[in-house]
């Protein structure tokens, strides 16, 4: 967005600010490009808006969430909590102890929702930076060479996560706990480490955000 340039808006841009943001004319309200952008604007008309200043922020949360699917409501908790805390994306996989209860098939048609409510979330928050999510199939298909100092949580371990931690990769386990083959593949990975987060024992969906909330 250029400072100090009217821009017109789309049906759908128009719907949003005035009926969901209950924006009104001359009422100043800020938006995000979902990389580092946000804009101070003022709608001037129906459908013409006018950028007042212009800031771009560097990436504050490098963090990658990698959780396994759960059922609707549970998921899309996670998801939304998540993304409020700050992540940088989010990848899913299936558990593989609950293997029997997910069709991957299936789960790739409600990628778009998934992404609707992480963007959601991303302008509720007024995060700067739009989370990315991506799924694969099992835990074994995901290639933790992109990740330098990736941890998987595990409440049996004495170590316990704190904030000094240097975290680019979290991995939560399914509501079962990990299935052996799990565990063997994630100590495979290079640079890896376990970490607790709690004495209790926590629901999948409120493991994500307590080791967030730990981090940021």
């Amino acid at each position: 967005m250029s400072n100090d340039i009217a821009h017109f808006l789309d049906n759908s841009q128009i719907h949003y600010l005035k009926k969901v943001m209950k924006i009104k004319h001359d009422e100043k309200f800020y938006t995000f490009d979902g990389n580092g952008l946000r804009a101070l604007c003022m709608l001037t008309s129906d459908s013409k808006l006018k950028v007042l200043e212009v800031n771009q922020e560097k990436r504050k949360y490098h963090c990658s969430m990698i959780i396994p699917l759960l059922k609707k409501a549970r998921f899309e908790y996670a998801l939304q909590k998540c993304v409020e805390l700050g992540i940088k994306n989010v990848i899913t996989y299936i558990s593989y102890k609950a293997r029997d209860k997910y069709d991957f098939s299936k789960e790739l048609t409600r990628l778009d929702r998934y992404k609707e409510i992480i963007k959601s979330a991303f302008l509720q928050s007024e995060n700067y930076y739009l989370p990315d999510i991506e799924m694969s199939e099992f835990l074994f298909d995901i290639n933790f060479d992109n990740f330098k100092n990736p941890i998987f949580l595990d409440q049996n371990v004495s170590s316990n996560l704190n904030g000094d931690e240097d975290v680019d990769a979290i991995v939560v386990g399914g509501e079962f706990g990990y299935h052996e083959k799990e565990i063997e593949f994630l100590e495979k990975q290079k640079n890896i480490r376990s970490f607790s987060i709690s004495s209790n024992i926590l629901r999948v969906e409120t493991a994500p955000v307590v080791a967030l909330a730990k981090l940021n």
